[in-house]
C-alpha cells in the first residue's frame, strides 16, 4: 500500500486485478515449491 491510497476506495476492476495477481503468485511458489518437497521426500 503507497501513502494515500488509503483515501480513495478500490473499485470492483482493482480488487478482481489484486485476486487474480495474488492466485498468479501462490500458483507461481506452488509450482517451485512442490517439486523440490517431492524431490526430497
Amino acid at each position: 500500500m503507497a501513502f494515500g491510497e488509503e483515501k480513495h476506495k478500490k473499485t470492483k476492476f482493482e480488487k478482481i486485478t489484486m485476486v487474480i495477481i495474488v492466485l498468479m503468485v501462490l500458483a507461481t511458489i506452488a509450482g517451485l515449491v512442490f517439486p523440490a518437497i517431492s524431490a526430497l521426500l
